[in-house]
């Protein structure tokens, strides 16, 4: 722990709350009640609390990430630079020092401060940004290395507050920033419940598994963790597809000058003649098989760069631990006491292979903190579905929702879905029908409408057949659609309203969809297609007296 005293510029080594200076206290609450007396005392701490900056060694990360990411206009400016016999050497020289600048004014314009009570982070210098926030708002924390932060030994710590923007300290020693998430989610949970109580739409049993007091050095229990084998779910998920996007997009800006000088070169003239050396057919074959392969391989790569080294763990002081990444590692924790439920998500290739892959269901994550599965709300990468099923009831504790079976529908719902499919054959089928005998295309194109009306009532059972819902002793489950498809689990006790709308067709055969809103950031549960009786009954029996008084018998 530093001392009051202490420099700005001087790194801490464990920057964790300050507790407050008794003596100050004393004087100042004297003459006062004891709330004046505590809100003094409080700010008497944050007066005496010190800046603190990022780790010394961002000085040599934050100005290489700059001029990374200023990486393309460096290699245009210097190489349209070089084809000019009197560009003055500073010209290429100022191009690389500005991003160095950038990456040093970061560091030097960023401190922030932890009391016992809030956190601050302030940045910049010509435009000032603070921002402030209590430490019992703090809901996730993330601390993430990338491969340079590693060799180095400094982490990035991103702190989820429910606010739009997290807070993000880009770099502390990494001995710092694991004690710093600890101390904070521990800290985080005793200001909201002091007594030791649960918070509304926890069970008390996730109270009792989160002792106020335990030893860091108490184990993790693992719940899960990467196998080898979860390689074959690589080409059924979309790893592959963002990683080509991601190359291209980056290639894409060194097209103009760089693609010139390749097809220019003796490989792109060879690759050139070969190209246009093919008939039609081989270069449709011959392309698809390239295709498939540069997917495949971009797959596995991106695959094993996200998700190696992944680990489920349980900290005996009711958290969550989810850690992976090959080069850049990232750890989330996530208290238990704000866990809401999971979501599985099971996409049409994932299907194929009988795979799966779930997110968590956090109160209090919005913006920045929640949305992919790259974000801190994920739990089980693209794996086995009974491997990933048998996580999640892991994680739920009780019940195993994700096990019970679901109440379909009705023929009402069933015959929607036939109606729907083959609404969406004929809006597509029928403009490309006309698109092929307008300008007299390849007959053999008629294929495709053909091929929608054919696969519109496999499309439409498929759905069905996936749409349902439950009500087990404290989870609502709901699942829904096919691309993909969607199985949500939410804790009954939090859930705090009910929406119930109606579409005009839905209107005139009897159907409503039934929306329960959580305390999970802009998250919900939707369950579509459901007669208006049922879904009257579900929410009476989800949440008894919370919304009778706002329901009418469905006959009225």
């Amino acid at each position: 722990m530093t001392s009051p005293d202490q420099d700005i510029d001087t790194p801490s080594r464990h920057p964790g709350p300050t507790p407050p200076s008794p003596a100050h206290e004393a004087r100042d609450g004297a003459h006062l009640d004891p709330a004046a007396t505590s809100e003094l005392a409080a700010d008497a701490t944050r007066e005496h609390t010190p800046w603190r900056r990022l780790d010394k060694r961002m000085l040599f990360i934050q100005p290489l990430q700059a001029v990374g990411q200023f990486l393309p206009v460096i290699l245009i400016v210097i190489l349209a630079g070089s084809t000019r016999d009197n560009a003055p050497w500073w010209s290429n020289a100022f191009i690389v020092v500005v991003p160095i600048v950038i990456g040093i004014w970061s560091w030097a314009t960023t401190s922030y401060r932890i009391t016992d009570e809030q956190l601050t982070l302030r940045q910049g210098l010509l435009q000032r940004k603070t921002l402030t926030a209590r430490l019992d708002r703090v809901r996730t924390v993330d601390v993430t290395a990338s491969l340079l932060q590693r060799l180095v030994g400094v982490a990035g710590v991103k702190i989820g507050t429910g606010s739009e923007t997290p807070f993000t300290l880009a770099g502390l020693a990494s001995d710092d920033a694991h004690a710093l998430r600890a101390e904070l989610l521990h800290v985080a949970r005793e200001r909201r419940l002091p007594g030791g109580g649960a918070e509304p739409g926890v069970s008390p049993s996730a109270v009792a598994r989160a002792p106020a007091d335990v030893s860091p050095a108490d184990a993790e229990v693992e719940l899960a963790a990467f196998s080898p084998s979860w390689l074959r779910f690589a080409p059924f998920s979309l790893t592959g597809l963002i990683t080509v996007l991601a190359a291209g997009g980056f290639l894409a800006q060194f097209v103009d000058d760089l693609g010139e000088r390749v097809l220019e070169s003796d490989a792109g003239h060879a690759v050139t003649d070969y190209v246009l050396g093919l008939t039609l057919t081989g270069m449709i074959v011959q392309g698809t098989v390239l295709g498939v392969v540069v997917l495949l391989v971009a797959s596995l790569v991106g695959y094993v760069l996200r998700y190696w080294g992944y680990r489920l763990t349980r900290h005996a002081r009711g958290t969550l631990g989810v850690q992976r990444g090959l080069l850049t590692t990232r750890e989330i924790t996530i208290e238990e006491q704000r866990l809401r439920g999971v979501a599985v998500e099971r996409p049409l290739l994932l299907r194929l292979v009988d795979g799966a892959r779930a997110d968590a269901l956090v109160t209090g994550l919005s913006g920045g903190d929640s949305g992919n599965s790259s974000s801190s709300d994920m739990l089980v990468p693209p794996a086995p579905r009974a491997e990933v099923v048998r996580i999640t009831d892991e994680v739920l504790h009780d019940d195993r929702p994700l096990q019970a079976p679901l109440r379909q529908h009705g023929p009402a719902a069933h015959r929607r879905r036939y109606l729907r499919a083959f609404q969406a054959a004929v809006l597509l089928g029928a403009p490309a029908a006309v698109a092929i005998w307008w300008f007299e295309l390849m007959p053999a194109l008629y294929a495709v409408p053909v091929l929608l009306l054919v696969t519109a009532p496999l499309i439409a059972e498929a759905r069905y057949r996936s749409l349902g819902h439950t009500l087990t002793a404290r989870h609502l489950v709901s699942r829904s659609g096919l691309f993909p498809e969607r199985t949500e689990v939410v804790l009954t006790s939090a859930i705090i309203g009910w929406n119930i709308t109606e579409t005009f067709f839905q209107r005139r055969v009897g159907l409503v969809t039934l929306t329960a809103t959580i305390a999970a950031g802009d998250d919900s549960v939707e369950v579509y297609d459901l007669p208006l009786a049922d879904a009257e009954a579900l929410v009476r029996a989800a949440t008894p007296g919370l919304a009778e008084q706002f329901m009418t018998p469905a006959a009225s």
